[in-house]
């Protein structure tokens, strides 16, 4: 080879290694990007958990809430049955009573 030949190709393998070590300093800025964003991925991942954990925990109490509302809707009701239920005995006993004392039974 002739010394040209060599310094043709000395300029050529200078201009490959810059090419190179550009290309290698992008694939550092891309792996330095990707890093960073699955690391954000990994919080955003890890925060939805807590709150998907803490959403099952108020769909719980709300469950709760929810039957005990309708446990405290249904007393009025339930306490006017047995009030009407107490009065039509006592209605019933002294019907039942006059009965008796008017047939002499008692």
């Amino acid at each position: 080879m002739t010394n040209e030949q060599l310094t043709d190709k000395v300029v050529e393998l200078d201009e490959r290694t810059i090419r190179h070590t550009e290309q290698i300093k992008s694939a550092f800025n891309r792996i330095d990007e990707l890093h960073a964003l699955t690391s954000s991925v990994h919080r955003m991942a890890t925060a939805l958990e807590v709150l998907a954990s803490a959403q099952k925990s108020t769909e719980k109490k709300v469950d709760t809430l929810t039957r005990d509302l309708e446990e405290i809707k249904g007393k009025p009701g339930k306490r006017w049955e047995d009030t009407a239920r107490t009065a039509f005995e006592l209605v019933l006993a002294a019907v039942v009573g006059m009965v008796l004392i008017r047939l002499g039974l008692q």
